[in-house]
């Protein structure tokens, strides 16, 4: 059924409902697991401020990956580099890139004036996935 999966994952609790959906359905499948995590930076002014430590950044993926590779899942990460507001296209791109036929996401919680002022990543990338996408609450 699927062949590659991409899961893009952040530091969070829900992180780890994410991986054991992916876990799941990369076993179920035979697929290919790509683990990807945004390493989110703000520009303010004329400077770009890194909001993760990249030694963390790497960790969270690390971990992931020893994960699936313990459980038989033929398994690859990535930390990248970018721009909070970037992190929807990062995912798309990379998608795209890797052929992959399931995206899966942990979209983040919003109150509804968070929600009115800020864009959800996996509602941008909702609109523009070029495979199925599943999102894990």
């Amino acid at each position: 059924m699927y062949q590659h999966i991409l899961t893009a994952i952040d530091g969070s609790t829900r992180a780890a409902r994410v991986m054991d959906a992916v876990e799941y359905l990369a076993k179920a499948t035979g697929a290919a697991v790509h683990v990807l995590h945004a390493d989110e930076a703000e520009a303010v002014y004329d400077r770009v401020v890194d909001l993760e430590d990249d030694d963390v950044a790497q960790a969270v993926i690390d971990r992931e990956v020893v994960r699936l590779r313990a459980a038989g899942v033929n398994a690859e990460g990535e930390v990248a580099d970018v721009l909070h507001e970037n992190v929807a296209d990062l995912i798309v791109t990379r998608a795209r890139e890797l052929g992959s036929d399931l995206i899966v996401l942990g979209p983040g919680h919003h109150g509804r004036i968070g929600a009115l002022l800020g864009s959800s990543v996996s509602h941008e990338v909702s609109l523009r996935a070029p495979a199925s996408l599943l999102l894990v609450v």
